[in-house]
């Protein structure tokens, strides 16, 4: 048992699709975020429409729906990333910007696995466009030089209620 946690405490703290919410301030200090002022922007905006609370942090924008919330912050090239987490748990990423994030910080491990299995099962290396629709796992991804965009989830973690349609 203690060499179990001793094990646990030398990994690394990624955060994954699925982790706990604490896994997003992993992820932008990996990731060398700031905060986003486009997200802490539209957080404002969001809250004086709809009623929301937008707490933009120190560290990254948070913004609160009813549902879940969504935390983001922005990489050293401009690309902004956004975490949309409910009851604890990440359940969507989304990005855009002048380049993809470290996939395999914000999908984890095991999702990261199963996105690099599809590639290769599509054959679609270099491709503009990427779709992978599985059980487990949705990534829509799209890039050209200097404009990249996506959004990922876990379909069976979405909060009841939500459409994916929001993970952007």
């Amino acid at each position: 048992m203690a060499a179990t946690l001793l094990l646990a405490a030398a990994l690394p703290a990624w955060a994954a699709l699925g982790g706990a919410v604490s896994s997003v301030e992993a992820d932008r200090i990996a990731l060398r975020g700031a905060p986003a002022a486009g997200a802490q922007a539209a957080a404002k905006a969001g809250a004086a429409r709809d009623g929301s609370s937008a707490q933009p942090s120190a560290l990254y924008s948070v913004q609160a729906f009813a549902l879940y919330s969504v935390q983001a912050f922005a990489l050293p090239n401009g690309t902004e990333v956004r975490e949309f987490v409910a009851a604890g748990q990440v359940f969507g990423v989304a990005w855009q910007g002048a380049s993809q994030p470290n996939l395999r910080q914000v999908f984890g491990d095991q999702m990261y696995e199963v996105y690099l299995q599809s590639l290769k099962e599509q054959g679609t290396p270099g491709s503009r466009t990427f779709v992978l629709r599985q059980s487990a796992l949705v990534v829509h991804s799209f890039g050209l030089p200097g404009n990249f965009s996506g959004q990922a989830y876990l379909p069976q973690q979405l909060p009841a209620g939500v459409s994916a349609a929001v993970i952007k």
